[in-house]
């Protein structure tokens, strides 16, 4: 290599990174983005949750996968899949940096799986385009880039085969949670809220303009598992082709109203737009999308993740074990979800615990689980109002 690296571990492979010029008033994300070839240590959850997923995946296909990584870097997720998982045929990596390409194939080459893996020297969508006829498609691609997603959906979902699988990691959470609502806009095709479930918001405005994209090309797809943690957002989809398929997904488009006085949320299919009055925004409300209004998993895609875990090496991430349960557990929910200390400042009462708050819930009939975004953020079929009473309830017993 033109540059110094060290060897490090992750899942079953060891590979090449760059060492870092060490700098005592660099910040550790500054050097990286200065390295000649990028790689983030901590997005090692992000490529665990990709092997067990295609783990998963091909668990229920039950055939050998071909899979594609346009913008690898060190090439080590597309490597770690070679590895982890059985059945993976063949892997596509490209990118534009030479010096990530020779690394990549250095990787390759050092965890022997050179004749699986293919590095190609190539801009994303140019690989992805040269991959869009029949025959020729992947079983799985993964847009893992530096900030958003949305410039690569339509060349994505193009080269990926009926029933495969598409992965989208976004990096540009400000505009997507409400610090930059044009910018959401510009990029997504969304409004964004700037609220405490503004992950959540994040990750259905990612799954609709994915599901707006694909119907362009009469495909649909669907979430079969999707989470939003540290400073990114990931969502796993299916992808299918027929007219009345992208029909159906589109009919889980729409809008989320949000009341800032009472705390509540509603939402507004699309086919129900032209019912939509200027009364529902003002002051104290809220709009956001259009964006995807319907479960972002899919209960048995994530019960066969759990399975694969057993014998996967992801299942060392405690972490990602975590969030699984958690989103399948919040599944079945409304919209959004309830911050427990917003709330308490709001109604100007102390901290409390949540687990108190949610068997109060569910003595009262209602479901109730803490949300995969924040243990302090409640998920539930109460309305607001309701909730806020069983919270005064909770309050009043703890002191006494």
């Amino acid at each position: 290599m033109e540059f110094p690296t060290r060897m490090v571990q992750e899942g079953a492979a060891s590979f090449l990174i760059p060492q870092l010029v060490k700098s005592s008033s660099a910040h550790p994300d500054r050097s990286r983005s200065r390295a000649p070839v990028f790689y983030n240590p901590r997005m090692a959850l992000n490529r665990d949750s990709a092997v067990l997923v295609i783990g998963a995946y091909q668990s229920m296909v039950g055939r050998e996968l071909t899979v594609c990584e346009p913008m690898c870097g060190t090439g080590i997720r597309g490597i770690r899949l070679a590895i982890e998982v059985d059945e993976v045929r063949s892997v596509t990596l490209g990118d534009l940096n030479p010096s990530a390409i020779r690394l990549a194939m250095e990787n390759a080459r050092l965890n022997d799986v050179s004749e699986k893996v293919t590095v190609r020297l190539i801009e994303a969508n140019t690989l992805l385009a040269l991959h869009s006829k029949p025959l020729n498609r992947f079983d799985y691609v993964d847009i893992d880039p530096y900030g958003s997603p949305a410039p690569f959906l339509d060349s994505a979902v193009r080269a990926c085969n009926k029933g495969g699988l598409i992965a989208l990691t976004a990096t540009d959470m400000a505009p997507l949670c409400g610090v930059y609502p044009r910018a959401c806009l510009r990029k997504y095709g969304g409004l964004p809220l700037r609220v405490k479930y503004s992950k959540e918001v994040a990750l259905r405005l990612i799954v609709g303009a994915l599901v707006t994209a694909a119907s362009r090309h009469e495909l649909s797809t669907r979430p079969v598992f999707s989470f939003a943690t540290d400073h990114y957002a990931r969502v796993y989809a299916l992808v299918d082709r027929g007219a009345k398929k992208v029909d159906a997904c589109l009919k889980e488009m729409g809008f989320i109203i949000h009341d800032y006085e009472s705390m509540d949320r509603g939402i507004v299919p699309l086919r129900l737009l032209r019912s939509m009055t200027s009364k529902q925004s003002s002051a104290d409300r809220a709009i956001a999308g259009p964006l995807w209004l319907g479960e972002l998993a899919d209960e048995s895609f994530c019960e066969e993740m759990l399975r694969v875990s057993e014998r996967s090496y992801a299942s060392s991430n405690r972490r990602l074990m975590a969030i699984v349960e958690k989103v399948k557990g919040g599944m079945g929910f409304p919209v959004g979800s309830y911050d427990l200390d917003t709330l308490c400042s709001k109604l100007k009462m102390p901290s409390m615990n949540a687990d108190s708050v949610i068997s109060t819930l569910r003595e009262r009939g209602f479901k109730a689980v803490i949300s995969h975004i924040s243990q302090k953020a409640i998920k539930t079929d109460a309305s607001g109002q309701v909730l806020i009473s069983v919270m005064r309830e909770v309050a009043s017993t703890e002191r006494n």
